[in-house]
């Protein structure tokens, strides 16, 4: 495709071993993590696909995963949504590192019906079919082809009804936009080094959906949703 940056694959400083930032630069990362989703359609995407494939919702209530949670703030979004639809839900949140789920435990003391451990998302600690519902939001770009194929898998195995995996699309623009905001709204070293890289290192709509191919997904839809955001979807037989 004409004006496509090549894929980059260099690490991002949050994928890095917790003594590259202070916990200080970790939670001024994580709240404008916060602010973006808040702001640039993160929330709004989530809650859209989630409401679909939640109705109709089981009697017992519906469980969820989440998986890569970051400070917990697209499953305080659901349970908001759940609380106004009058909805049970029982969400669980996972993140690998241990420094972050603190902060999302912190954030979630509120909500009795989100739970968050530390746990890897290629490694899954959980039976098959353990959730209604498996979300996955801004991760896929972490990842290798094949752990992304491996996340994929591993989704599908744990996920009764199905699943959502939200991330950036690959654009140039983005990345130049997401350059200015962030030298316009932050002072966070690691947003201002993550946020454009993060663009560059994200796959594209038919990479994704070779990906997800290659994984052994069928049946699923791939929608591309404002500020360079694609959501994949699917079903689980």
């Amino acid at each position: 495709m004409p004006f496509l940056p090549a894929r980059r694959t260099g690490p991002e400083l949050l994928d890095l071993p917790s003594e590259a930032y202070t916990p200080e630069e970790l939670e001024g990362s994580l709240a404008d993590i916060r602010a973006v989703n808040r702001y640039l359609g993160d929330v709004h995407a989530v809650i859209k696909h989630i409401s679909v494939m939640a109705i109709p919702c089981p009697p017992e209530g519906l469980t969820l995963l989440d998986i890569a949670t970051g400070s917990a703030d697209l499953p305080v979004a659901i349970a908001d949504w759940a609380r106004r639809n009058r909805l049970s839900v029982a969400i669980t949140c996972i993140d690998i590192n241990s420094q972050t789920v603190s902060i999302a435990r912190k954030n979630t003391e509120a909500y009795p019906e989100i739970n968050v451990l530390v746990a890897d998302g290629l490694e899954l600690p959980f039976p098959e079919k353990s959730f209604d519902m498996v979300l996955c939001s801004k991760t896929l770009h972490h990842f290798t082809e094949e752990e992304v194929r491996r996340l994929i898998r591993g989704v599908m195995r744990v996920a009764r009804r199905g699943y959502i995996l939200m991330d950036l699309r690959r654009s140039r623009i983005a990345c130049v936009l997401i350059y200015i905001l962030t030298r316009l709204f932050t002072r966070n070293r690691l947003t201002r080094h993550d946020g454009p890289l993060s663009v560059l290192r994200s796959y594209t709509p038919p990479e994704l959906a070779s990906l997800a191919l290659a994984a052994g997904a069928s049946g699923f839809t791939i929608s591309k949703e404002p500020f360079w955001l694609m959501v994949l979807t699917g079903r689980v037989a």
